[in-house]
């Protein structure tokens, strides 16, 4: 056996995010205890609307407002957890806040949404503290025990990434977890004789053609020491570990340098180091191979036939609308509209090849990536646009801030009344709660009327759609039936051979396809 260890170093496919407009949303909380107006409503809204509009690379998203209430806990804000909905929705980048004080009075609540908006995105800017948590800075003065022990244990992640990943370079990494039929000795792996046997079983098992849940169910009657129960999972895991032929793939988790730290799958967004020959072997590489062969071959069979009952959903006929139909005449695979020679009826609409339907779907989505700013980045722009112009010139919509506003000043002006004993308790309570109520019942409409503007949902739509297209190459060769469900809803065949894929959001891209009127 060649014992010389080779080190495979699989590049990164994920690219940088392109950068993106900002999207600003404000938040503010007003308070009827405070004879402050640059804190009321109107005052603030005014401010944030014109300390935006001066922002070229800024746009305005919407202003949250709660009432003067207790900010200890969260789930008491309304508004409050409408932001936070919207940011968990990609609908806001960054959110702007007079102070912490503003934002919450209970520090742990405080850290926990800041670190969940970050995880989606979204920076908060404290304007009066100067804090921006895009910055790991801004936690340190949050919060200066929590911060610094999250620098630290940052600055700890990094030095340890950067040790192992020098190490996995030159193939000297040392794991320290041994699979099962091994065990961890003089930090290297070594063979487990009972164990290994059970594992050369299992090979042999798979190989004569017993499936995994067989294997797992076989294991279990027998009771198979090593585990107190064995899976079919767990018996894909031992089938498919390189580990058992005497190599090692590193690096096929990593941890993200930032809070919260957890490892994550390397799902090609860093470098993988494949290291040959770096313990004995329990399995000969032929066996090993020809069980991936065959989990190929059977994902392949599993493939196609997902794939037509997929297909058979979202081909619609686009001159009858019925649904095509898969045929296979000579080997070869075709789509049929199904109400052809059905009672007599003979539809125009064309015959597919298989072929024929993925390869436009690979034009279709090369040509999407290619234009992706054109086609998707302008019209979100343009849509977010649309959608804050309508929030804006809705009528109703511009009617209920006016009222609210009123009633914030009114408010204000019952609380001055009361403290110069113009107005006695009484009264004062009955003209609050009169205004609260209709506060309520005003910003619940709102919230209603935004939610319904058909812009915001088509916004929102068309944002999901570019995020999961950044999960897939900008470039494909062949069709990927995964990646054809994520971002297709529907293919609309025309008599004349045109495919019309109607996208997640609604976008539609047309390909045309040589027609074939007869299947032969």
């Amino acid at each position: 056996m060649n014992n010389r260890k080779t080190v495979q170093i699989i590049q990164p496919t994920i690219g940088l995010e392109a950068e993106k407009k900002i999207r600003v949303a404000a938040y503010c909380r007003v308070s009827t205890d405070s004879d402050d107006q640059v804190n009321s409503f109107l005052a603030q809204v005014k401010y944030y609307n014109d300390f935006i509009k001066a922002q070229k690379n800024m746009i305005l998203v919407d202003i949250y407002a709660d009432e003067g209430i207790t900010g200890t806990y969260m789930s008491k804000r309304d508004e409050f957890m409408r932001l936070i909905k919207d940011c968990t929705l990609g609908r806001i980048d960054r959110v702007l806040v007079k102070s912490v004080s503003r934002f919450a009075r209970n520090s742990l609540e405080c850290l926990e949404t800041i670190r969940k908006l970050k995880e989606c995105g979204v920076s908060v800017v404290f304007e009066n503290d100067n804090i921006d948590t895009k910055t790991m800075n801004s936690e340190l003065i949050l919060y200066v025990k929590s911060a610094f022990a999250q620098n630290e244990a940052l600055a700890g992640s990094r030095r340890v990434a950067t040790s192992y990943r020098m190490k996995m370079e030159n193939g000297t990494f040392f794991t320290y977890c041994a699979p099962y039929g091994y065990r961890l000795a003089d930090q290297k792996l070594e063979v487990v004789p009972d164990e290994a046997e059970v594992i050369k079983r299992i090979f042999s098992l798979y190989l004569s053609g017993t499936g995994i849940n067989g294997i797992a169910g076989i294991m279990n009657r027998e009771a198979v020491a090593g585990k107190s129960h064995w899976s079919a999972t767990m018996v894909k895991y031992i089938l498919t570990n390189e580990k058992y032929i005497g190599d090692s793939m590193m690096q096929k988790t990593y941890t993200p340098q930032a809070f919260p730290l957890r490892n994550i799958v390397n799902k090609g967004e860093l470098d993988k180091y494949y290291v040959e020959n770096t313990h004995a072997p329990i399995i000969s590489k032929e066996d090993f191979k020809a069980v991936q062969d065959m989990f190929k071959k059977k994902a392949e069979v599993e493939r196609k036939e997902a794939t037509k009952r997929l297909l058979s959903r979202m081909i619609v006929c686009e001159e009858c609308g019925w649904s095509y139909k898969y045929k296979s005449l000579g080997g070869i695979g075709y789509w049929v509209c199904s109400r052809k020679g059905n009672s007599g009826y003979e539809c125009s609409g064309p015959n597919l090849s298989e072929k024929d339907i993925f390869d436009a779907f690979v034009r279709m989505y090369n040509k999407l990536r290619y234009f992706e700013n054109e086609i998707l980045d302008s019209t979100i722009s343009l849509m977010e646009e649309l959608r804050i112009r309508h929030l804006r010139e809705n009528d109703e919509i511009r009617q209920i801030d006016i009222e609210i506003s009123k009633l914030c000043e009114q408010n204000n002006r019952y609380e001055k009344y009361r403290e110069r004993k113009i107005m006695d308790e009484i009264s004062y309570m009955e003209q609050t709660s009169r205004l609260k109520s209709r506060l309520t019942e005003l910003r619940s409409r709102r919230i209603k009327l935004i939610s319904e503007n058909e812009n915001e949902q088509i916004v929102d739509k068309f944002r999901f759609l570019k995020d999961t297209l950044q999960e897939y190459p900008t470039a494909i060769i062949d069709f990927d039936v995964e990646m054809f469900e994520a971002i297709v809803e529907k293919i609309l065949v025309s008599h004349n051979g045109i495919l019309t894929f109607v996208l997640k959001g609604n976008l539609l891209l047309k390909e045309g396809v040589e027609v074939k009127r007869k299947c032969a």
